[in-house]
């Protein structure tokens, strides 16, 4: 008997967060290797929408040559605020219809903190055509620092500046429209600090729709994304927060590292997770709710081989799996991808399963 299952479906929406590490950093091109390594990793993963932390602020606009390198043809905010060392960037594979920076300097008086808004929020309205309506993510940089009792006064006030955002400017007006905050919050939700005033409890509430999610690695279920550059991660300092209809249609999510991959792809190197930053990036996928079915067709091409034929969207890549006894998977081939709107596959009989999968990547 032969059967072909597909797994997810074929549209959806790839969203990558990531502090990329760039404060201090000296030479912020495409030659520098800290870069060549984030630019390597966000090649392989081809996330559709990145939200990026910790950009060398007197270098941002070296982000429109690394997009030219490594995402060509991705559009790209980067008119975030700053605290005059680092800003955040937006990136998409799908058109930016307008980037806006909230709370740049904001004061927190009000939220309990006689300080102003470190950096701020960052949003970018995206067309995507996944979805019904734009979409409009937003991410930020709280204010870091894990031992004086001001900092995690900041740091709440200015998740309670932004809770308040949600809740009088954006969802008033917009809240019909998918949305998700992304960002380094500085706070591990799973291992408070003693001295924590719950700052990303003041994100993820009923008031603001944003749900709390829990990307891990899939290599040891390791929720944890700093520092790659230690003996070992201590904390999760990194958060994917979408709002309920994204979180409704949330697919996957992921910690990505490259020194745990049981097989390291060739365009990656090991070390690269360490030489891009020290936090590791977050990968979540969202589907459409008005997307078209992901049909396979499988033919009998003759007595020796089976033709799997299956709607593709281009840019994107999938694999080919078999199994006997749909438990144990084996990779067949891949990454395959197309430029039309099909892939036909011809898998030959006796290659060890007589079910076969075809799985969408990332």
């Amino acid at each position: 008997m032969l059967l072909a299952l597909v797994a997810p479906a074929a549209r959806a929406l790839v969203l990558l967060n990531w502090n990329v590490g760039g404060n201090g950093a000296t030479d912020w091109s495409t030659n520098a290797p800290q870069v060549q390594a984030i630019g390597r990793i966000v090649s392989y993963l081809k996330p559709d929408v990145l939200t990026l932390q910790e950009i060398p602020f007197e270098q941002s606009w070296q982000m429109d040559r690394f997009v030219e390198r490594y995402l060509p043809g991705y559009f790209v905010a980067r008119n975030s605020g700053t605290d005059g060392y680092t800003r955040s960037v937006i990136l998409s594979r799908h058109p930016i219809v307008r980037s806006t920076s909230w709370l740049d300097g904001a004061p927190l008086s009000e939220f309990g903190s006689t300080a102003r808004f470190a950096r701020d929020l960052f949003e970018a309205e995206i067309a995507a055509p996944e979805f019904p309506a734009p979409l409009h993510v937003f991410t930020t940089h709280l204010k870091a620092g894990s031992t004086a009792d001001e900092d995690f006064e900041r740091r709440a006030a200015e998740a309670g500046a932004i809770s308040n955002f949600f809740v009088k400017t954006f969802l008033p007006s917009r809240g019909a429209r998918p949305y998700v905050l992304t960002g380094d919050l500085n706070e591990d939700i799973g291992r408070p600090n003693a001295k924590s005033r719950q700052a990303v409890q003041r994100l993820v509430n009923a008031a603001t729709g944003l749900k709390l999610t829990t990307p891990t690695n899939p290599a040891n279920g390791d929720d944890r994304t700093w520092s790659s550059r230690l003996a070992s991660l201590s904390v999760r300092y990194d958060y994917i927060l979408p709002g309920t209809f994204l979180a409704t249609n949330s697919v996957r999510s992921q910690v990505f590292r490259t020194a745990t991959l049981n097989t390291l792809p060739p365009e990656l190197r090991r070390e690269d997770d360490r030489t891009a930053s020290d936090h590791l990036p977050l990968l979540m996928v969202f589907r459409s709710p008005n997307a078209p079915p992901f049909l396979v067709r499988l033919a009998l091409a003759d007595e020796r081989a089976v033709r799997l034929t299956w709607a593709a969207v281009p840019e994107y890549l999938y694999w080919v799996e078999a199994t006997s006894d749909l438990a144990q998977w084996t990779r067949l081939a891949g990454p395959l991808n197309t430029r039309g709107d099909a892939i036909d596959y011809e898998v030959p009989l006796g290659t060890g399963g007589t079910f076969f999968r075809i799985r969408r990547v990332p």
